[in-house]
C-alpha cells in the first residue's frame, strides 16, 4: 500500500498539470502516467521485498522443564502451588516412601552390625595374638629343657634318663605346632578384621548409601531456578512418571542473554540477503499500544541457522517420498535487543513482526547511486512495520491472518 502511493508522483503531477491547463483527465491523457507509476511500483516492490525481508512468524521463545515423580507412588504432600516461584533444591512434592524408609532402616542394622563385627574381630587379634605370645613362651621353655636333656646326654650324667630326652623332644614338637597355629590363628584374625569386614562394612554403606537415595527420589526437588505452573498433582492422587504427563511445569528464568532473545522464520527466498549482524525491528504482539510507546525496538541478527527444518529426515521402515515435503521450511534467524534494558518488555511466547534492514550492499552496487537508492528505501518497511502495529492492535486480531 505504502509503495502505491509512494510511486504514484508521476500520476497525481499529470492529473494536476491537466486541471492547471484545464484539460480533461481521460485514460489517453495519462496513460504515460500510469505506465511509468506501474514501472516505478513494480521497480519499488522488487526492491523493498527483496532487500528488506519481512517475517511474521518471530516470536520470544522460552523453555520449559516438565516435574515428573522418579519413583512412582501416591502423593502424600505437595509444597508448590501454580505460580510459586523456586530455586534450585527446593522441594516440589512427595511421594508415599514406606518401603524406603525400611531399606534404609535395614541398611543401617547392617553397617552396625558389621561395625560390631569389626570391633569383635579387633578384638580377636588382641587374643590371637596373647595366644601366640604364651605359645612362643612355652615353646622356649620346652627348647631350654631339651636343652637340659642333651648337655647331660652329652656329658654322660648318671643324671640322664632316655626317656626325659624323648619327652622334651615330644614337648618341644608340641609346643612349636602350637606356636605356628597361633601364628595361623593370628593371620586369620588380621585378615578379617582388616580387609573381609571392612570390605563388607564399604558394601554395606554403599547400599545404604543406594537406599536413602531411593528415599530421597520419593521427595522431588527442583533443579532450575523458575516458576511452576500446571499443578496437576493433589494428596492421594498418583504421581506419574512419564514425561508426558508431567505433575507439573517449571519454566527457567531466562538467562540476561536469553532474555533478549527474538527467533524468526524467513522465506527461503531471503537466504542471499540475510546476513549475521543485520539491523533489524521488532513489534511484538504484546507489546501493542495506541501510543506506540515501546511498540517497535531495535534488533540485530546474530545467528542464522543453516538446516531448514522441514528438509530433516529420521530413518523409518520405508523409503522417503518427497512429494510428502510439500510444505517449505524457513531461514530461521537469531536476534537480539541492540539495547539490553529493552529485554524486560518482552513477554515470553509472545508473537512478533520482524523487519531486517539491509544497510550495506556489496559487489558492484556497492557506493553506487542505486545502493543509495535502495537503502533509503528502509523508510518505507519502516512505515509499513509501523501501520501493521497499529492496525493489528486497532483490529483486535493482532498477527492473526498475516502473510508473508
Amino acid at each position: 500500500m505504502i509503495e502505491i502511493l509512494v510511486t504514484s508522483f508521476p500520476f497525481v503531477f499529470r492529473v494536476i498539470y491537466l486541471k492547471w491547463r484545464g484539460m480533461p483527465v481521460t485514460l489517453y491523457n495519462v496513460h504515460t502516467a500510469l505506465f511509468m507509476w506501474f514501472i516505478l511500483a513494480l521497480i519499488v516492490f522488487f526492491a523493498v521485498f527483496y532487500y528488506y525481508p519481512k517475517s511474521h512468524t518471530g516470536l520470544v521463545p522460552f523453555r520449559t522443564v516438565p516435574v515428573v515423580a522418579e519413583n512412582g507412588g501416591t502423593v502424600t504432600e505437595v509444597f508448590v502451588k501454580g505460580g510459586d516461584h523456586v530455586k534450585v533444591g527446593d522441594p516440589l512434592f512427595a511421594v508415599e516412601n514406606s518401603t524406603e524408609l525400611a531399606k534404609v532402616e535395614y541398611a543401617e542394622r547392617k553397617v552396625g552390625e558389621i561395625d560390631a563385627a569389626i570391633d569383635a574381630a579387633l578384638l580377636e587379634v588382641d587374643t590371637a595374638e596373647a595366644t601366640l605370645d604364651a605359645a612362643e613362651a612355652s615353646l622356649k621353655q620346652a627348647e631350654t629343657t631339651l636343652e637340659d636333656h642333651r648337655e647331660l646326654q652329652a656329658r654322660g650324667s648318671a643324671a640322664f634318663q632316655s626317656s626325659q630326652l624323648e619327652r622334651a623332644i615330644s614337648q618341644r614338637d608340641t609346643r612349636s605346632a602350637e606356636v605356628e597355629a597361633s601364628k595361623s590363628q593370628l593371620a586369620a584374625a588380621k585378615v578379617q578384621a582388616a580387609a573381609v569386614l571392612p570390605a563388607q562394612l564399604e558394601s554395606a554403606r554403599t547400599s545404604l548409601k543406594q537406599a536413602e537415595i531411593e528415599l530421597e527420589k520419593t521427595r522431588v526437588h527442583s533443579f532450575v531456578d523458575g516458576t511452576v505452573e500446571q499443578v496437576t498433582l493433589s494428596i492421594g492422587s498418583r504421581a506419574a512418571q512419564a514425561a508426558m504427563s508431567p505433575a507439573m511445569v517449571i519454566i527457567p528464568d531466562r538467562s540476561t542473554r536469553e532474555s533478549s532473545r527474538i527467533v524468526a522464520g524467513f522465506s527461503q527466498v531471503s537466504r542471499t540477503e540475510l546476513y549475521e549482524g543485520m539491523a533489524a525491528e521488532i513489534a511484538c504482539e504484546s507489546n501493542f499500544n495506541i501510543g506506540m510507546r515501546n511498540t517497535v525496538l531495535p534488533a540485530r541478527i546474530t545467528r542464522i541457522q543453516k538446516p531448514i527444518s522441514s528438509g530433516q529426515m529420521a530413518p523409518s521402515g520405508r523409503l522417503l517420498e518427497p512429494s510428502e515435503r510439500v510444505k517449505r521450511g524457513q531461514i530461521v534467524a537469531h536476534l537480539d535487543l541492540v539495547h539490553p534494558e529493552h529485554a524486560e518488555l518482552l513477554v515470553p511466547g509472545s508473537g512478533c513482526i520482524v523487519q531486517a534492514y539491509t544497510t550495506g550492499l556489496k559487489g558492484s552496487m556497492e557506493g553506487t547511486m542505486t545502493s543509495h537508492v535502495i537503502e533509503a528505501m528502509g523508510i518505507i518497511k519502516a512505515v509499513g512495520l509501523r501501520i501493521k502495529a497499529w492496525l493489528g492492535l486497532a483490529s483486535g486480531i493482532g498477527l492473526t491472518g498475516s502473510s508473508h
